[in-house]
């Protein structure tokens, strides 16, 4: 055999070795319950970890607001501080399209409504194609004396499906 047949072995073997090792590294933490929650695809429930997607509003005082449009249709998640759905914390939203590139077909205001599943507000009205929409979003917190606005632009790619949000 010559040198660099020997050297190539040994180098096959010693990666070998490395790769089992690693996969009893896996199957050790694995077993030991280090297990990461699986993030899911809608519908939704609570306690359930979305995959991201859709225009996420950061709130500092509150569950943050995840805006996004499924199959079409509006719809409005709180999610708390380790991104896992919560029921919404309000009855029903208002959100006000504003009328630069809307085309005629496309209502300008919408009331999002609580789902009968109790997982987000939303809206039985169809949005046509492309989803590109400024957007204001109004909410009134219960017992609170005034009203919280959230403006941003919503685009066709903010429907496309992720990584998950808390990875």
């Amino acid at each position: 055999m010559h040198l660099t047949s020997l050297f190539t072995v040994k180098t096959i073997f010693h990666s070998i070795c490395l790769c089992l090792s690693f996969g009893l590294a896996l199957t050790l933490s694995a077993e030991e319950g280090v297990l990461l929650p699986e993030p899911t695809e809608p519908p939704f429930e609570v306690g359930a970890l979305p995959l991201e997607s859709g225009y996420t509003i950061e709130r500092k005082d509150a569950a943050d607001l995840n805006f996004r449009i499924i199959e079409n249709k509006m719809r409005l998640y709180w999610i708390d501080e380790d991104g896992l759905i919560m029921e919404p914390a309000v009855d029903a939203v208002t959100i006000r399209f504003d009328r630069r590139g809307l085309r005629q077909t496309t209502r300008d205001y919408h009331r999002l409504k609580r789902l009968s599943d109790d997982t987000a507000l939303g809206s039985p009205y169809f949005l046509i194609v492309p989803h590109r929409y400024y957007v204001t979003l109004v909410i009134k917190p219960e017992g609170a004396k005034e009203v919280e606005s959230y403006r941003f632009r919503y685009l066709p790619s903010m429907s496309e499906v992720k990584q998950s949000a808390k990875e």
